[in-house]
């Protein structure tokens, strides 16, 4: 929606379904918390990580309308398909280990925060483009080429 909206233009109905695809998220993100505190057994609140889902949009939409000329901005854009594959899944299981071990649940979900962004990074600037070069060369080599006038 937001691309959509950035080249194609804001009408109420984009503005009606991103509403929804917000609310969408507030209720998963909910829903994550609760049966991750259903197996562990310390209080969690779902206002933080709301709030983080919240400014990430913004600031997503606020890139519609500012000028954005970072280089590494691309960078932080390619990291979040990995960081959205990996966030609740393992970073729940690193904060159930870290607060089986006696960590604070705050201190457990920070550090669990810290890995997946590190570990998103990993994948996407490291990892990644060397896989798709490895699969170039091996899979892609004999591509048909086009003749050059």
């Amino acid at each position: 929606m937001i691309w959509l909206v950035r080249f194609k233009g804001m009408t109420a109905q984009r503005i009606g379904l991103s509403l929804v695809f917000v609310a969408a998220g507030v209720l998963q993100i909910v829903s994550s918390v609760s049966a991750t505190q259903a197996k562990i057994t310390e209080p969690m609140y779902a206002l933080p990580p709301i709030i983080l889902f919240l400014l990430a949009i913004g600031f997503m939409v606020a890139s519609l309308q500012v000028e954005m000329s970072w280089a590494g901005w691309r960078k932080v854009g390619m990291m979040t398909y990995p960081l959205y594959l990996i966030h609740d899944l393992v970073g729940a299981a690193v904060i159930g280990k870290l607060v089986f071990s006696g960590v604070n649940y705050e201190v457990a979900m920070a550090i669990s925060a810290a890995l997946m962004i590190v570990v998103s990074w990993l994948i996407a600037v490291e990892a990644e483009p060397r896989i798709r070069e490895l699969l170039d060369s091996l899979l892609f080599r004999y591509r048909l080429r086009t003749p050059t006038s």
